[in-house]
């Protein structure tokens, strides 16, 4: 494997471990499954955003933050599994507000704001 492979690949596995801790202490410090995604996953996509619409960020950098931290740090899974054990009603209301706030963000991000 050539150097500047090897340090991409330390960069994301970096960056992912640093946002899975985070994430972890993101549950903890919510306690409550639902709370802790819906909060992360908005976070999750701010920085995101940001790295991408505010900063020009190097290579290094983008493969540090959004790929690796944002990813760890934010979680399909859980969102999923905790669709799972809501009511229709629950579970649509949850998925409306993440996209709609998300998007939000983005766009708020975006404009300078």
């Amino acid at each position: 494997m050539e150097e500047p492979q090897l340090r991409h690949l330390l960069l994301v596995g970096g960056g992912g471990a640093v946002g899975a801790l985070s994430r972890f202490g993101a549950d903890e410090l919510f306690g409550d499954l639902a709370l802790a995604t819906f909060i992360v996953n908005l976070f999750g996509v701010a920085v995101a955003a940001i790295c991408t619409y505010r900063f020009t960020l190097t290579t290094d950098q983008r493969l540090f933050l959004v790929t690796g931290f944002a990813g760890g740090f934010t979680t399909y899974s859980a969102f999923a599994l905790l669709l799972y054990d809501l009511t229709l009603a629950q579970a649509g209301l949850y998925i409306v507000a993440s996209l709609i706030l998300s998007l939000g963000l983005i766009r708020l991000i975006r404009a300078g704001v």
